[in-house]
């Protein structure tokens, strides 16, 4: 039988909810201390419900959704803060867009907006691989963002948020998951109502491009194939980089620059953790301790 409040280092205001769990059948049962009912209105009126999501460190909470443990309704996917989270991050897509590309900005300001996406959408060219864009752009640059679109998945998915890399049914499980859900970013990033057919008419008019070396509207399916392929292998990269590296790494320090600086090694999962308001170095999987001076939610659940 463990204490919630000795097993997971909660805080002293959250003692008050201890409660023994069976290791067998994870039901709560009353504490040692509180084995008398006399008194209490809800005596005799069952088993307790199973715990809350916010009432176990975040690295447990796959485990136990898995195991039954948690309530039905938290191992659901979280659809408001992914929207919200996917939707920040395609603000700043598009905002970058319009803000450093003349090109884009003459195109979404001049004409009937509308009738403009229309015709650009019409004059996707789904017969061609390529779409005129460097190199970089179409095979670091979309594979990233791809990549990211899964870790927003992925944190706001309970059943696979904790899980690090391994071969089980879980984690592919949830990534596979997050590609489906970076497919149809994707897809709406080409041709949607805030993508590069709205804004910048992507599509819409052709032109000589000097770098394609022919006339193009640059338009290609690559984008749409590698951002969510991509990205897929680059998460399942920065999972194998995470587990094997990182975490041994940010185990030894609370100096928040170090911890900032091996961020980098996880770009695209830094990122994510930045559109839910979360430090970089964030984990779901297990807990990275900053110096105090540098709070996250980590440091409300482990004590120093």
């Amino acid at each position: 039988m463990l204490r919630f409040a000795d097993h997971y280092h909660l805080l002293p205001a959250e003692a008050d909810l201890n409660a023994d769990v069976d290791a067998q059948t994870g039901v709560f049962a009353p504490s040692d201390a509180d084995d008398s009912r006399e008194g209490k209105p809800d005596a005799g009126r069952g088993e307790v419900r199973p715990p809350a999501i916010q009432d176990v460190p975040p690295w447990e909470v796959s485990g136990m959704c898995t195991g039954g443990k948690l309530d039905r309704k938290d191992c659901r996917f979280h659809w408001w803060p992914a929207f919200r989270e996917q939707t920040q991050y395609l603000f700043i897509e598009t905002g970058w867009n319009l803000a450093t590309n003349t090109h884009v900005w003459e195109a979404t300001t001049h004409g009937h907006w509308f009738q403009n996406w229309m015709d650009s959408v019409e004059g996707f060219k789904f017969s061609r691989w390529n779409d005129a864009n460097p190199i970089s752009d179409d095979y670091v640059g979309h594979p990233m963002m791809g990549a990211i679109s899964m870790d927003i998945f992925i944190q706001n998915y309970p059943r696979g948020m904790s899980i690090e890399a391994q071969n089980t049914k879980e984690y592919w499980h949830s990534r596979l998951w997050a590609l489906l859900w970076a497919t149809v970013y994707s897809t709406q990033w080409k041709l949607g109502p805030i993508s590069e057919a709205s804004f910048g008419n992507t599509g819409k008019d052709t032109a000589f491009d000097k770098n394609a070396g022919h006339k193009t509207n640059g338009t290609g399916v690559v984008g749409l194939v590698i951002t969510p392929v991509g990205g897929w292998v680059w998460t399942l990269g920065e999972d194998f980089v995470d587990l094997h590296l990182l975490r041994y790494a940010d185990q030894r320090t609370t100096n928040p620059f170090l911890l900032f600086g091996m961020g980098f090694a996880n770009p695209c999962r830094s990122f994510a953790n930045l559109m839910r308001f979360k430090a970089p170095w964030y984990r779901d999987s297990r807990p990275v301790r900053p110096h105090r001076t540098w709070p996250t939610m980590t440091d409300a659940q482990v004590k120093e």
